[in-house]
């Protein structure tokens, strides 16, 4: 990940990329990438600025590489760079041996380099032990699919870890990523930004969590800047972050104990959030369980199932939060229409229906976990519901009615902002 920083050159400076690479007018940038939950710098991400001879304006990154790809001489920046990079880098891990470095790779050039030993030979001569070198590609920049894979099996049996850069941005091949089994996995800035505010980034952030889980790497959040997405990327399951809410890139980076002081806050914080969240969730609990109690209590006093919809009209006029209910058979089978479907302007979208009286339910959780599991109540994860698309809770209960089982499934409104795992379900 490259960020681009202040003091840089005009775009109609010129610089001559030649002479860059001849002296080694570069210089090395450090961003710490922070392990939360263990609360300690697991890494330092390499970065680099151009110099220009002579001067002390920086050249950044774009404008570096652009001039070196028009010049035919990405593959001597790219080996300047890491020379700078592992140079620098020497004095952290004197001073710490079980910190990474995360080293930029050109991903374009693989095809070209994939079989040299260059890289092996810069870190041997750096006196850089190969384990602590997290070698980052971008796998969708790489055009020989077979030379990338090759180069990550190569490099991986050296003892280097392998991460994947930019994960979720643009059109990254999640079968690539599943192939190649990275030992980590930096999901990229664009699906961070907000994410405490946007729902669907969280569902896109949850699947690359799951994603990395089943092919046992570790996931690194890039471009964390405020407190909220540092505490949703935990909720959300990441445990490593990487962003300037932490630290910005700095040419004289110090491991200071502030940084470890700062996970200590998030993580204390964290726990409030959770036991807030637990307390609030128990008082839902609550209100859907008294609400549920007077339906079921209202349906009990039916001479015949076919009356359970004008009792359900009758308990939904005034039952606040209640998006839809329904009445369910033993056998899972709906024996009432869904009543209710507050959402009006979804309803007339033709994505969105409700399900009628006859549509099995059988191999729905909230059937299949109070009949087959033998529970008498069942509260789902929050989800969008196809019945109005409306963000939604089922809560489900069993009842009897002439010695017979039935199933109450009353769909709660959900008005906070959604956060966890949540599917599609059909109503």
């Amino acid at each position: 990940m490259e960020i681009s920083i202040s003091k840089t050159i005009h775009a109609d400076v010129k610089f001559n990329i030649s002479e860059v690479i001849r002296q080694q007018s570069l210089r090395a940038y450090f961003q710490p990438i922070m392990s939360v939950t263990g609360k300690k710098i697991l890494g330092l991400e390499g970065l680099i600025r151009g110099i220009i001879p002579g001067s002390a304006q920086i050249i950044p990154p774009k404008e570096l590489f652009e001039a070196a790809y028009e010049a035919g001489l990405t593959t001597e920046l790219d080996r300047a760079c890491r020379d700078q990079v592992l140079a620098s880098f020497e004095d952290y891990y004197q001073a710490n041996q079980d910190l990474l470095l995360f080293l930029n790779l050109d991903t374009a050039i693989i095809d070209e380099v994939g079989g040299s030993n260059y890289l092996c030979g810069q870190v041997s001569q750096s006196g850089i032990s190969p384990k602590n070198i997290v070698i980052e590609i971008n796998e969708s920049k790489a055009l020989d699919n077979e030379a990338l894979t090759q180069f990550v099996t190569t490099y991986k049996k050296k003892g280097f870890l392998i991460a994947l850069d930019d994960v979720g941005a643009g059109f990254s091949n999640m079968d690539r990523i599943a192939g190649l089994k990275p030992d980590i996995v930096k999901i990229d800035r664009s699906i961070i930004q907000d994410i405490d505010l946007i729902y669907h980034k969280q569902e896109v952030f949850k699947s690359l969590v799951n994603l990395t889980n089943k092919i046992g790497a570790l996931i690194v959040a890039e471009g964390v800047e405020t407190r909220g997405e540092a505490l949703h990327v935990l909720k959300l399951g990441g445990q490593v972050i990487q962003g300037f809410y932490f630290a910005k890139p700095s040419n004289d980076f110090v491991l200071k104990a502030e940084l470890i002081v700062k996970t200590a806050e998030v993580v204390d914080e964290y726990k409030q959030l959770l036991l807030c969240e637990l307390e609030d969730y128990n008082q839902k609990c609550l209100t859907y369980t008294q609400t549920v109690n007077g339906i079921i209590k209202a349906l009990a006093v039916v001479d015949l199932p076919d009356e359970f919809d004008r009792q359900l009209d009758k308990c939904l006029l005034n039952a606040s939060g209640v998006d839809c209910a329904y009445v369910l058979d033993e056998a899972g089978i709906q024996c009432s229409n869904t009543i209710g479907a507050k959402n009006i302007d979804a309803c007339e979208k033709l994505v969105f229906h409700s399900a009628k009286m006859g549509v099995d339910h059988s191999i729905k959780n909230f059937y299949y976990n109070l009949i087959k599991r033998r529970q008498d109540t069942y509260i789902s994860e929050p989800y969008v519901s196809m019945a109005t698309g409306s963000l939604c809770i089922t809560y489900s209960r069993v009842f009897r009615l002439t010695n017979k089982k039935y199933i109450l499934c009353v769909d709660f409104l959900e008005t906070q902002q959604p956060s966890g795992d949540y599917a599609v379900g059909y109503h």
